[in-house]
């Protein structure tokens, strides 16, 4: 083999090698931004819910000294778990997209050759006759 194509294909194995390692780098630095990134809105949601909790708190104190609505509160108090909880659920939903598609940039995708296939028409053998139809013929 020619020590100039040598030279080449062993060059071109090594870029090959360093793209790859170039490629799970940056993928591995984009999937640690993306889980940082959902620890961060996930701490933020607890973060405002915590607040939100203890400005209703305080809020129902002054409300309570002048009405009685345990029920009120108890209902205030499901409709805002609610809506936390459905917040964590799309934090949930948005990271789980992200992971989707992170993994989907991280596989290798073979190379597609695409081959000229030429299509022959065969010519078809004349329909082999039943035998009921040789009987026809035959009488």
């Amino acid at each position: 083999m020619d020590p100039f194509i040598k030279h080449v294909n062993s060059e071109t194995i090594l870029l090959s090698a360093f793209l790859k390692n170039q490629k799970e780098s940056i993928m591995s630095t984009i999937r640690t931004y993306q889980e940082q990134v959902q620890e961060i809105v996930e701490k933020a949601i607890s973060a405002v819910e915590e607040q939100q909790k203890a400005l209703a708190a305080v809020s129902f104190e002054y409300i309570e000294k002048l009405y009685k609505l345990d029920t009120v509160k108890t209902k205030y108090d499901d409709v805002a778990g609610i809506a936390y909880n459905k917040a964590r659920d799309v934090n949930k939903l948005v990271g789980s997209f992200a992971s989707d598609l992170i993994a989907k940039f991280e596989k290798e995708e073979a190379p597609v050759k695409k081959t000229a296939a030429k299509k022959t028409t065969a010519k078809k053998a004349p329909a082999k006759k039943s035998a009921a139809a040789k009987a026809e013929a035959t009488a």
